[in-house]
């Protein structure tokens, strides 16, 4: 009998000895520095600064609201979802590649002159073709970029940063119309429409931590290595993050076409003019009023110090 109480303790001490393992391994990488024995107590005040800042509303919800709520914010979480998958591993990428900084440089400014040359048309061009179908070009305008991110190629590369580059351009501007046009032609308030950004931002920044997480997984369980010798496709390690991307887009592509519809500009002001017209107008207005200006100084010193940060943040934490 004292036999068999010994045999069957045997598992339990084994694992009561994994536990203390893993509870020392943890303990060990959290106190390696200040950085890693703050990531509890800052994850804590995180999620309850969340909490607190939650999304909210007192109006009372009309028919249909919640039903276009869900259809728009599944495609748009789909969709930059696919954005944030890619963020963290395209500097890892083209120096896995080989590619000098000069030359990954090069790179991203291919990306984000792209942006902003085709950022200066697309909200006159999704107002005439569609809102609907300029989403849908954006799911495969990223899955372009991201297929091109398979071939150990400069110029293939550079082709695919710039249709990287239209895609961001359309990822935010057409998909925040076409919810402002469903939510007005629906004659929904706009308290709830508010209550639909704050909803629309927060779910964004909770998909780009679990975007992290999840490209971190996908690039370590598999090898980075070329498809065979002296080809010039690679697969594994950073590109994986890319492919769960285009598996995103996929299913938001698929999920914008089946349920949204399609919805255009309808601006007297700007509903028989071209792209330059357009492009015009918005100079017009610019040298009308100094809040503009004052505006477009402090949106492109933020949006400049952010693509510093993206293009540093990789080499500075090798």
């Amino acid at each position: 009998r004292f036999l068999c109480l010994c045999e069957t303790s045997r598992p339990r001490r084994a694992e009561c000895g994994s536990a203390a393992a893993m509870g020392e391994g943890l303990a060990s990488y959290l106190g390696q520095s200040f950085y890693h024995s703050s990531i509890v107590p800052l994850l804590l005040l995180t999620l309850l600064l969340a909490w607190l800042a939650r999304p909210s509303t007192s109006e009372a919800i009309p028919p249909g609201f919640r039903s276009f709520q869900i259809r728009y914010l599944a495609g748009w979480c789909l969709c930059v979802a696919a954005d944030w998958l890619q963020g963290p591993y395209v500097y890892a990428l083209y120096s896995a590649y080989g590619f000098s900084k000069h030359e990954i440089a090069q790179l991203f400014v291919a990306g984000f002159g792209a942006s902003m040359l085709f950022g200066c048309f697309v909200g006159s061009l999704a107002d005439q073709f569609g809102r609907k179908k300029s989403a849908i070009a954006y799911c495969i305008c990223y899955m372009l970029s991201c297929s091109a991110t398979h071939v150990k190629s400069f110029w293939v590369l550079i082709l695919g940063r710039i249709a990287g580059g239209i895609a961001t351009s359309l990822l935010f501007s057409c998909f925040e119309c076409w919810m402002v046009s469903e939510h007005l032609k629906n004659g929904f308030s706009g308290g709830l429409l508010s209550y639909m950004f704050s909803l629309m931002f927060t779910l964004m920044y909770v998909v780009a931590i679990l975007a992290g997480i999840l490209a971190q997984s996908v690039a370590d369980t598999f090898d980075f290595h070329q498809v065979s010798e002296g080809s010039p496709f690679w697969v594994g390690g950073a590109t994986t993050s890319f492919d769960a991307s285009m598996v995103c887009l996929v299913a938001g592509a698929l999920l914008i076409t089946v349920f949204w519809g399609e919805n255009y500009g309808t601006s007297p002001d700007s509903e028989n003019q071209g792209a330059l017209q357009v492009l015009a107008s918005a100079g017009r207005l610019l040298a009308q009023d100094n809040r503009m200006w004052l505006m477009a100084v402090v949106v492109a010193s933020f949006e400049g110090s952010m693509f510093a940060f993206v293009f540093n943040w990789t080499p500075a934490l090798a």
